[in-house]
């Protein structure tokens, strides 16, 4: 059975100038989230509380989908008007990372969201229980 506790640390963010946007973090073991529209913040932060087995699901998700591998920064050349900015710092089981990107993710050659993306954003929101 994977580990069922949460992260040392984990913060996500997604979002852009327009469409919708989450802001994801871990504090002092709590999950708190906020979701808002239009490049603003709703000023509403709202807690989750995964359970063991879906912090492990994470974990496996995570491992599956190859995050420990992917590249510190990812840019594209279509980041100049309409950008989805997003960055992720995960410190989970001795391993720890930070990336972001700007209308570029991992798996992708040009701006469109990968499948391994695609997931991870998933599985964040599996964790909130909420989709953006």
């Amino acid at each position: 059975m994977r580990n069922g506790a949460p992260p040392k640390a984990f913060e996500f963010y997604i979002g852009g100038s327009v469409g919708p946007s989450l802001y994801v973090r871990l504090a002092e073991g709590r999950l708190f989230y906020e979701r808002a529209s239009a490049g603003g913040y709703s000023g509403e932060v709202m807690e989750a509380s995964p359970a063991p087995e879906e912090w492990a699901q994470f974990r496996e998700t995570v491992d599956r989908l190859g995050v420990w591998e992917w590249e510190p920064e990812y840019l594209s050349a279509h980041s100049c008007c309409d950008v989805t900015y997003w960055h992720l710092r995960l410190d989970m089981d001795g391993r720890a990372i930070v990336v972001s990107g700007a209308n570029a993710y991992p798996g992708s050659e040009g701006p469109e969201v990968s499948g391994a993306f695609r997931g991870f954003r998933a599985a964040v929101e599996r964790l909130i229980g909420k989709e953006l």
